[in-house]
């Protein structure tokens, strides 16, 4: 028995594991891109891993403590298979024991017709030496003499004969090994009598009567008295007991309740094991009268027994050269009886198997529940640990990306607001000129400095921004119609070499945000993707409302779970992995020095983020990049988010 679970348990444990590893293959299936050379051994495993889910029920979730229907199904089949195969063998079995009692039914009653066969060769010789005996002697001589009086006694010694009598042409009975006390018998009704006097009948086997001598239930057999033309002068007739062939009958077979009968060919009945009351003739609608119709000579037929009700399986035969038929019954109760004990003995050794077998698959299938849940802890336990570790990693880079951008931001919010007010200094010193001035000239450069400390004001507005300490002026804003009316600048920032496409939601939601910081986000990244198609290209705009998962709104820090997105895709040169994993960093670029700064997509990021939203970027080489920012839906009412501004760096003059 500990061989048995030690099986099992081994079962039980590979299936596990190589369910586990089925879904460990399937995760680096997914993670490693795709490849065209593994797309056969995928399928295996996908294969496998559809397997293993069903059977184990590995859907992500607690498993349950019931066990599945696929478990249950294999239960059930442990049970319901070797059922199956007994009904099976026991069906198999009940046509073999069925075809083994016709064979036996068939071989009884050819011992019955051999049986008969004989004792009718001694009739015929008897009938024959009563015949020899009489030869040419008159009626008269053949009634006075006693020695073939003490003949015909002698004869009526032998088992199988009860009586023997000598009938003249007129049907009496003038000489018998039975005395008789007046007038002779009259024996012309007697069908052994009539059926010769016509015509010679050879050896004639009439109908079970009351013999007048015996005073018993006989049949009789007779044949004409010889003469030398051949003219009726009497019938010999031999009184066969039925007692003689019943004995035998009762000793051919040791079934219970079986049946052997001796008939006439026209249905009558001469001798019946066990024996009947009354005497009966079948009828040609009886079972026994078809089949004996159909099949003259031998056969098989099922019958239920007048006497008792009890339903055999009969064969049957012809003694040959007489109008005679041997039938031998054995009762189908006996035939299931012997099937039942056969079925037993298929029971005493399928019950313990079956039990056995139904014993290892539940213990399996537990062991299998068991490893389910041991590797549903494991992999909710590896997930938890990898999302740990994601997140402290994710938060480890964020930290370190903060650290150095608020350093930075600090710098140049610093710088920035110093600046801004050396400007506005600058400022008012040209206004106060430009009210008293009079010469023309120095009016135009006057005007000309004014503009150009406005163009310092807005890049001081944008280094803020970056640093984060510029407050966003917020307003309810349709994104299409922005960029609609952006559709002109940006075609004349990409040049006539490089298509602009639209794709724009027409349900789009609005949005809350910067209107001016949008648009200055917008241009960057298509002078980015400008850079990025020197020999021409697509540029396309796509907008759409999205909703964001739960589990990375929770990543991600946001609120909000419903965003409008504006996608701005190129068909330039793309990025390396590398550069991919560095496009946000403030400072960081891969153009030529005196070509680019670095900030453009910091700041794109900045913006996003100070407006509740993010920004991602999916490129691969030689097919582009894509830009998404992700900005929250408005409030129903305008109003802004909290937090959505954020004042000057401490210690920084207004």
């Amino acid at each position: 028995m500990r061989l048995v679970h030690r099986i099992a348990r081994t079962i039980a444990t590979a299936m596990a594991r190589a369910r586990n590893q089925a879904e460990l293959t399937g995760q680096a299936d997914a993670g490693s891109g795709g490849d065209a050379g593994l797309e056969p051994r995928r399928g295996l495993f996908a294969w496998f891993r559809s397997f293993a889910h069903a059977l184990a029920n590995t859907d992500g979730g607690r498993p349950q403590r019931s066990l599945t229907w696929p478990l249950r199904l294999l239960l059930v089949a442990s049970l319901a298979v070797p059922l199956l195969l007994l009904a099976i063998a026991a069906e198999e079995n009940l046509r073999v024991v069925r075809f083994e009692a016709q064979q036996r039914v068939m071989i009884e009653a050819g011992q019955l017709r051999e049986h008969a066969l004989s004792a009718l060769a001694t009739y015929a010789l008897v009938l024959a030496w009563i015949d020899d005996r009489i030869h040419g002697l008159d009626w008269s001589r053949i009634e006075q003499d006693s020695e073939l009086h003490r003949f015909l006694s002698d004869i009526e010694t032998l088992p199988q004969i009860g009586a023997v009598s000598i009938i003249d042409p007129s049907g009496r009975i003038r000489a018998s090994g039975h005395s008789f006390a007046g007038q002779p018998i009259d024996a012309s009704r007697l069908d052994a009598f009539v059926a010769q006097k016509d015509r010679s009948a050879g050896i004639f086997i009439g109908r079970l009567h009351m013999n007048e001598l015996t005073h018993v239930s006989d049949f009789a057999i007779s044949r004409r008295r010889s003469t030398p033309d051949d003219s009726f002068d009497g019938v010999i007739a031999v009184f066969a007991k039925p007692d003689y062939f019943g004995d035998f009958f009762s000793a051919v077979s040791r079934e219970a309740k079986f049946s052997a009968s001796l008939m006439r060919s026209d249905g009558s009945l001469l001798v019946r094991y066990p024996s009947l009351s009354t005497e009966i003739t079948f009828s040609s609608d009886a079972p026994v009268m078809q089949a004996i119709a159909a099949e003259p000579d031998r056969g098989r037929f099922w019958s239920r027994g007048l006497a008792d009700g009890t339903v055999r399986l009969y064969g049957y035969q012809r003694i040959e050269n007489y109008p005679l038929y041997v039938v031998f019954g054995v009762p189908n109760q006996g035939i299931l009886t012997w099937w039942q004990a056969n079925l037993i003995d298929y029971l005493l050794f399928a019950v313990p198997a079956s039990l056995g077998l139904f014993c290892m698959a539940l213990f399996a299938v537990r062991q299998l529940q068991m490893q389910k849940v041991a590797s549903w802890r494991w992999r909710t336990t590896a997930q938890r640990l990898k999302r740990e570790m994601d997140r402290r990693t994710r938060a480890e880079a964020e930290l370190h990306q903060s650290q150095r951008i608020e350093a930075l931001g600090q710098l140049t919010g610093q710088v920035a607001h110093d600046f801004n007010n050396l400007l506005m200094v600058v400022q008012g010193c040209l206004e106060t000129l430009s009210r008293r001035q009079q010469d023309d000239m120095l009016q135009a450069r006057v005007e000309m400095a004014l503009s150009t400390i406005e163009r310092g004001e807005k890049l001081t507005r944008q280094l803020l921004t970056f640093a984060r300490r510029q407050p966003l002026k917020e307003a309810r804003i349709d994104v299409n119609s922005l960029l609609q009316q952006m559709a002109e600048l940006l075609v004349q920032t990409i040049g006539t070499s490089i298509r602009l496409e639209s794709d724009l939601a027409p349900d789009l939601w609005p949005v809350n945000t910067d209107a001016a910081q949008l648009e200055l986000a917008v241009i960057n990244l298509a002078i980015n993707s400008r850079d990025a198609m020197l020999m021409g290209g697509a540029l396309q705009l796509r907008t759409f409302n999205t909703t964001l998962p739960l589990e990375r709104l929770a990543e991600e820090g946001n609120q909000c779970e419903e965003f409008v997105a504006i996608e701005i895709s190129d068909t330039g040169t793309g990025m390396p992995p590398d550069v991919l994993a560095r496009a946000f960093e403030p400072f960081f670029t891969s153009k030529e020095p005196g070509k680019g700064t670095g900030l453009g997509l910091s700041m794109v990021d900045g913006f996003a983020r100070q407006s509740g939203g993010s920004a991602s970027i999916r490129s691969e080489v030689g097919r582009g990049t894509t830009v998404t920012l992700l900005l929250p839906r408005a409030r129903e009412g305008g109003a802004a988010p909290d937090g959505g501004e954020t004042g000057l760096p401490a210690g920084v003059p207004a």
